[in-house]
């Protein structure tokens, strides 16, 4: 399985949410969403700065997906980024590869 990480903000209805209900476990509620997917859960924090959380978990980028297309469709993001986890070394080896067979644009 892949590390994947999710990171995001909530949409004002979410945080109206918070604001509410302020003492919400929302790791067991993500803990829960995710083992629907079969994704397994690392982590899950509310982060301050640029996103509002993280989520570290193990899985595929499908099954990612499936989360931010459920939760997504409900207004309760305003954005959410999946990113996955690879070995630099194999892109960085097809990229020498692609690197020698590639011409420049050139002029007249």
């Amino acid at each position: 399985m892949t590390k994947i990480y999710c990171v995001g903000s909530y949409s004002a209805a979410a945080l109206k949410g918070f604001v509410a209900n302020p003492t919400q476990d929302r790791k067991q509620v993500v803990e829960a969403m995710t083992a629907s997917t079969g994704i397994k859960l690392i982590d899950f924090q509310i982060t301050r700065g640029i996103f509002d959380f993280l989520a570290v978990c193990e899985g595929t980028v499908e099954q990612a997906m499936a989360i931010k297309i459920a939760v997504g469709s409900t207004g309760s993001f305003d954005q959410f980024h999946i990113l996955e986890s690879i070995d630099i070394s194999g892109a960085a080896t097809l990229a020498q590869t692609t690197l020698a067979n590639y011409v420049p644009p050139q002029g007249k």
